[in-house]
């Protein structure tokens, strides 16, 4: 799977549609869509856009495919006896 894809990936989980994605990185109306459809790079620029407003994401997951596709997984909640919630 190419970065294209992972942020495809990434995109539907969020419901970010391709739109909003090309608007909130500043890029041109379709560059999303064409790069899909063709199986497209994207280039470093783009990818360090990305970095910058999606910061959940964790590029090592775009660019390689290793590891989680959130930075910052859900957070693990503890109900303890006394009823209080602890957030680690």
């Amino acid at each position: 799977m190419k970065a294209i894809e992972r942020i495809s990936v990434y995109l539907e989980f969020k419901m970010i549609s391709p739109h909003k994605f090309e608007h909130t990185l500043k890029i041109s109306n379709g560059y999303f869509h064409k790069q899909f459809r063709n199986k497209g790079s994207m280039g470093s620029d783009i990818l360090i856009k990305v970095s910058e407003n999606y910061e959940d994401l964790n590029m090592l997951w775009i660019l390689t495919g290793e590891g989680s596709m959130l930075k910052y997984p859900a957070k693990i909640i503890e109900i303890s006896e006394s009823k209080q919630c602890n957030i680690y």
